[in-house]
């Protein structure tokens, strides 16, 4: 008779090996009801599938999408079926195989925007499928045509000639266009497209305090099937008035010495009233126009200032005082000495010279001086200097033209 532990062992094994058992004939079981369920569709054949959609693409569009795959070589191919929405929605149509490799395109409209699979499968005259194609593809809509912007317009200028020069914004990465649409001189109406690189561009025969509308074109990304467009956006213009016969300025410099930087400035204006005096000078509205010019850099030649035409600064039956301004602070560095030679005004569309000597310049000193800081030559030279001893007094010196017109 065995002691308990070994009948304790005994039962386990036999316990164990019930189980063991048991789910072997669950796996029988279950073997077989698969073994007839696969019978009931393939019979005792092999599975036989159509040929797939191959090399599937998809453009996503305005709430539609476009598939494109390729029917390749299994001629059997007579019917597709289109399932999105979780299979929710379907789409089927009619296929003629050709001898060739063909190319079928499916436009699928009134989706909603958003991220939506598509899963393609292919039928014969028998009811045969294929094995599933799928593709994921973003569809737009309302939500991404209110996020668009129309490019801006930095700044608009009338150009004489019946022209509009535009300066442009920015432009985004997914902007295709700006159109541009405006009646012309003629009474036309004239569309001009910008394009994305292009920063300045010109409207031709534009009317003279004319408006004109622009919208922004999009494509959200290459293979988008739609163009998206902005509102088009309403712009006027002030009609400008054009002075009769603009002028243009001309000069050399020259710089030695010090060390103190940005002490010439060049300046125009035109409601200056002529009295050469610090209260009426300082009245005046002068607009600073030195980097429209090259200016010395030092040594000891003299450096052409380039042709600067003045018509954006002018106004019509007024005329236009030029200044050169030179400007010393004491906590600023040494003061240097400028030179200023060969200033030449003429008009642009007769050539008519105006010429400023240094004789015709009106010098004003604002400050304390010690000495001449103005220095009128006989060859029309005009030098800028500061002070030797009051270096901790500031100075200001004006050099100011008779009225030009």
């Amino acid at each position: 008779m065995g002691t308990g532990s070994e009948l304790t062992f005994k039962n386990e094994k036999m316990r164990r090996l019930f189980w063991i058992l048991l789910a072997f004939v669950f796996v029988v079981s279950g073997c077989k009801k698969l073994d007839d369920n696969y019978r009931q569709f393939v019979g005792d054949g092999e599975i036989k599938y159509v040929g797939k959609a191959d090399s599937l693409h998809i453009r996503g569009g305005d709430q539609r999408a476009e598939l494109s795959w390729l029917l390749m070589s299994d001629p059997s191919v007579s019917s597709y079926k289109i399932y999105w929405n979780n299979r929710q929605d379907s789409l089927s149509g009619e296929l003629t195989k050709t001898e060739n490799v063909d190319t079928v395109k499916v436009i699928i409209d009134n989706l909603t925007e958003e991220t939506h699979e598509f899963q393609v499968f292919l039928f014969d005259n028998e009811g045969r499928t294929s094995v599933l194609s799928s593709i994921v593809a973003r569809v737009y809509g309302p939500r991404y045509r209110g996020s668009l912007l129309n490019r801006l317009i930095g700044n608009s200028k009338v150009l004489r000639g019946d022209q509009l020069e535009l300066t442009m914004g920015l432009a985004e990465e997914t902007l295709l266009y700006s159109e541009v649409r405006y009646l012309d001189i003629n009474d036309e109406l004239t569309s001009h497209r910008i394009i994305p690189n292009v920063e300045i561009d010109t409207l031709l025969n534009f009317p003279n305090g004319g408006s004109y509308e622009m919208r922004s074109a999009f494509k959200p990304d290459s293979l988008a099937l739609d163009t998206f467009y902005t509102d088009f956006e309403l712009f006027e213009t002030e009609e400008f008035a054009f002075v009769e016969n603009p002028l243009e300025l001309s000069f050399k410099t020259r710089m030695v010495y010090g060390t103190q930087d940005n002490q010439l400035a060049i300046l125009v204006s035109t409601d200056f009233n002529g009295v050469y005096e610090k209260e009426d000078i300082n009245a005046a509205a002068w607009t600073d126009i030195t980097e429209e010019f090259t200016l010395s850099s030092g040594g000891d030649d003299f450096t052409t200032s380039g042709i600067k035409e003045l018509e954006a600064y002018m106004e019509p039956n007024k005329p236009i005082y030029i200044a050169f301004r030179y400007t010393y602070l004491p906590d600023a560095g040494n003061p240097r000495n400028w030179m200023i030679e060969d200033v030449l005004v003429k008009t642009v569309l007769n050539g008519m010279e105006l010429g400023i000597e240094g004789k015709d310049v009106n010098i004003v000193v604002v400050g304390e001086t010690d000495r001449d800081v103005a220095v009128l030559g006989s060859s029309g030279r005009i030098t800028f200097r500061g002070n030797t001893g009051l270096r901790d007094q500031s100075l200001v010196t004006w050099g100011i033209s008779g009225p030009l017109n």
